[in-house]
C-alpha cells in the first residue's frame, strides 16, 4: 500500500517529463515571440518607409528644416530605422532560443531515464534522501557512456526530426533571404535598364538634331511602371521613383537624369545624374552617377 502511494508522486521518469513540458512550452513561448516580433518589425517597416517618403520629397525637406516637431520626428525615423538590423538579430536569437528548449525538450520526453540522471549530474536535480535508483551515484562520463549505449533505433526518430525542424527552419530563412536578395536585384537591374535606354537614346537624338529630345522625339513611353519604379521623361529630365522600400531605402525615393546643353556655337551635350540624397539609397547603386558613361 506504502509503495502504491509512493508511485502516485514524481518518481524520476515523471519529474523528467514534467521538466522537459516546461521546456516545451517555454519554447513554444519563444517561438510565438519570434513570431509576433516578426509580424511587428513587417509593420513597423512599413511605418518608417511611409514616414521617411514623406520626407523625402520637397515639402517633407522644407517642413523638417524649418518646424522643430517634424525635424524631431525625422531624427526620430531615423534613429528607429537604425535599430531595424539590431531587431533582425534578436529575432534570430529567439528562434534559437526555442530550437534548443525544444530540441531538449524532445529528448528529455523520448529518454526520461537518462534525462534525469545527466540532470542530476549537472546539480539541477538531487535525488531525494532515501530514494534507491539505479545509477544515482554515477558521474556525469558514466551517464553519458550508457546515452551513448543506447541502440541506434531509439535515437533515429527524435534526431531526425530534430534534424528535419532545423534543416525546414534553416531552408525556410534562406529560401526568404534568397528571394530578398533576388528582388532587389531584379529591382537594380530594371532601373539600370531604364536609365541607360534614356541616356542612350538622348544622346543618339542630340548626336542628329543638336537639340534634347522629349519622349516622342526619343520614341520612349512619357510614363512607364514596373513591380519597382514608377518612369516619367519630361522635355529635360527622366526619373525613377521607387515604388516599394529596398532594403532601408524608402518608398518614394528617386533616382533622376537632367539633361542640358552648354555652348553657343558648338553645343554639347550635359547629362546630371543625381540619385537620393538618403545614403541608404546610393548604397543600393553607388555607381548610378557612371551610368551611360563611355
Amino acid at each position: 500500500m506504502g509503495n502504491e502511494q509512493k508511485n502516485l508522486g514524481l518518481t524520476p521518469v515523471r519529474t523528467a517529463r514534467l521538466i522537459a513540458t516546461l521546456l516545451a512550452v517555454m519554447g513554444m513561448v519563444f517561438l510565438f515571440l519570434e513570431r509576433l516580433l516578426s509580424a511587428v518589425l513587417t509593420m513597423a517597416k512599413e511605418g518608417l518607409s511611409l514616414g521617411l517618403t514623406r520626407y523625402n520629397n520637397f515639402t517633407g525637406q522644407f517642413a523638417a528644416q524649418n518646424f522643430a516637431e517634424d525635424k524631431k520626428l525625422l531624427g526620430l525615423l531615423k534613429e528607429a530605422q537604425a535599430l531595424m538590423p539590431t531587431a533582425d538579430s534578436a529575432l534570430t536569437v529567439f528562434l534559437i532560443i526555442a530550437i534548443v528548449f525544444l530540441v531538449v525538450a524532445l529528448v528529455g520526453l523520448v529518454f526520461p531515464r537518462q534525462f534525469v540522471h545527466v540532470l542530476v549530474a549537472f546539480k539541477l536535480l538531487k535525488w531525494q534522501s532515501g530514494e534507491v535508483v539505479e545509477g544515482a551515484g554515477a558521474n556525469l562520463r558514466e551517464i553519458l557512456d550508457r546515452v551513448g549505449n543506447i541502440p541506434l533505433k531509439k535515437l533515429a526518430i527524435p534526431f531526425a526530426v530534430i534534424i528535419a525542424v532545423i534543416v525546414s527552419i534553416t531552408a525556410v530563412r534562406s529560401c526568404h533571404e534568397s528571394a530578398k536578395l533576388a528582388s532587389i536585384d531584379s529591382a537594380l537591374d530594371d532601373l539600370h535598364q531604364h536609365t541607360v535606354a534614356y541616356i542612350d537614346a538622348q544622346k543618339a537624338y542630340f548626336g542628329k538634331a543638336k537639340v534634347l529630345g522629349n519622349a516622342k522625339a526619343l520614341q520612349l513611353p512619357d510614363s512607364a511602371s514596373s513591380d519597382y519604379f514608377d518612369y516619367k521623361i519630361s522635355s529635360t529630365r527622366f526619373t525613377a521613383t521607387s515604388k516599394v522600400p529596398l532594403e532601408n531605402c524608402p518608398a518614394g525615393s528617386k533616382w533622376s537624369v537632367h539633361s542640358n546643353t552648354k555652348g553657343l556655337f558648338d553645343k554639347e551635350l550635359t547629362l546630371y545624374r543625381m540619385p537620393p540624397k538618403d545614403t541608404a539609397c546610393i548604397k543600393l547603386l553607388p555607381n548610378f552617377k557612371k551610368i551611360g558613361r563611355n
